[in-house]
């Protein structure tokens, strides 16, 4: 009796611990496929993300072009009529134009002139046609012709032409580079900027540099209306696969870097910066 006692016990026993592993390995288990359908779920979340990001900034694509060519067909065309019709008037009343008039449509000239000139200007800015064409070292350098001046130079740096780039990275890269000089210009007051291109195997690379006053990093993205350039520009590296580094402090010059995993397309040549 006492030995069959002992066998249920240690039969009992047994089972138990059978069990309690069964339930220890259920409960493993189950909480494996939760950590799975849990990180699957961050992806679709990110990925879904990441296509409304990419809708958004198509669509801002979208109404850029819009806008450009509203103002080329409709503004740039009246104008350029108006003008016509100034310079007929002024055929036509020949001999009779005194001096106080010719000044009058001589300035009235120049003012149609400088308007025509800004409308191709900010054309141009909405839809950069010379990336379109000529691709992005061009445009860049398209970019720097048109900011520097005479208190102002800008530079691009890239010793290779960068023709291997899809047109949505091309075009990102283009926006970023255009939106670092403008606010070196306007608000680091900056007066030497470099722009600084190449590509190592299949990540393309791209660094603004500027000698101006610099700005506080933290201060600007915590102030929605002031940081919303600097995170729009994370917004476009996060749809493409990329990220950037600014390398900023108030009181000096800035330097900020931008990287772009080009995992859908060749390798590009290496071009190295001088």
């Amino acid at each position: 009796m006492s030995m069959d006692s002992g066998f249920v016990i240690a039969v009992g026993t047994a089972v138990l611990l059978v069990m309690a592993v069964f339930i220890i390995i259920f409960v493993a288990y189950y909480q494996q496929k939760q950590a799975k359908q849990q990180l699957a779920l961050k992806e679709l979340q990110e990925q879904h993300r990441r296509e409304l990001m990419a809708a958004t900034f198509r669509g801002q694509e979208a109404e850029r072009r819009r806008l450009a060519e509203d103002l080329h067909d409709g503004i740039g065309t009246m104008l350029s009529v108006t003008k016509m019709s100034l310079n007929q008037l002024e055929r036509q009343m020949n001999g009779e134009v005194t001096m106080r008039t010719s000044l009058h449509i001589q300035k009235t000239r120049s003012m149609i002139d400088e308007t025509m000139t800004n409308v191709r200007r900010i054309s141009r800015d909405l839809v950069p046609t010379t990336l379109e064409r000529f691709g992005l070292l061009a445009a860049l350098e398209e970019l720097a012709d048109r900011a520097t001046d005479g208190e102002l130079e800008v530079h691009v740096d890239c010793p290779e032409s960068i023709s291997d780039l899809s047109s949505p990275t091309t075009l990102m890269l283009y926006r970023i580079a255009q939106e670092l000089v403008n606010n070196a210009i306007r608000h680091a007051r900056a007066r030497y900027i470099t722009i600084q291109l190449y590509c190592i195997n299949t990540e393309v690379r791209m660094s603004v540099l500027d000698d101006g006053v610099g700005f506080d990093f933290d201060a600007v993205m915590e102030d929605k209306q002031g940081g919303l350039g600097l995170r729009n520009i994370e917004s476009r590296l996060s749809v493409m696969d990329g990220h950037v580094t600014f390398d900023v402090a108030h009181g000096r010059g800035s330097q900020v870097h931008v990287q772009v995993r080009l995992t859908n397309q060749a390798p590009v040549e290496r071009a190295i910066v001088g």
